[in-house]
């Protein structure tokens, strides 16, 4: 699962492949945690993006079409926490953001 952050919006590609998440943009550094929050998926804290889990599973829900997408979400974010990936009131996943990156 990819976020594409761009100024205006964050779509979520691949939705389908809940082995992987991260954000990727074409932006500066300085401008992400604007375009998060503008987009109203997250903000940014320190190197990682904070993913806001509702919003991300609304939207890559909607654009899933595996049968056992649930599952493979409820996967994907078990092991997040797991690494203490996920915050303590369960808002938000860290993802870390690959900059020069827009695909």
């Amino acid at each position: 699962m990819i976020v594409q952050l761009s100024a205006d919006s964050a779509h979520v590609a691949e939705p389908d492949d809940c082995a992987r998440l991260h954000v990727t943009t074409s932006l500066p550094a300085d401008a992400v945690d604007g375009a998060l929050r503008g987009a109203g998926i997250g903000r940014l804290d320190a190197e990682d993006a904070l993913l806001d889990l509702e919003v991300l599973r609304t939207r890559a829900r909607a654009g899933a079409r595996e049968p056992d997408w649930d599952e493979k979400w409820t996967k994907m974010i078990d092991y997040a926490r797991s690494k203490g990936w996920v915050t303590p009131d369960d808002g938000a996943v860290r993802a870390h953001v690959e900059y020069g990156a827009d695909r």
